[in-house]
């Protein structure tokens, strides 16, 4: 694991309310850690925040894994 997907366990860890251990990359961001739609918000905020993109909740609207999330991630920071 990189830092980058380090930092991002972190902030779904803490913007789900869930403990850290539970943030996979195979995890499902909806059915295994129970994100809704506010938490989607909440996370589209704080990644923005950190790493100084925008990022829309409809952005996240195509990500279902925490791996895809961490690839979009990725692909923001690339430009």
């Amino acid at each position: 694991m990189d830092e980058l997907e380090a930092e991002l366990r972190t902030i779904i860890a803490k913007e789900l309310s869930i403990d850290e251990s539970d943030v996979v990359p195979t995890a499902d961001l909806r059915d295994d850690l129970g994100a809704d739609s506010l938490m989607f918000l909440n996370l589209a905020e704080a990644i923005g925040a950190r790493w100084k993109f925008a990022l829309k909740p409809d952005d996240l609207a195509d990500t279902t894994r925490v791996a895809d999330l961490v690839e979009l991630v990725r692909k923001r920071k690339a430009g």
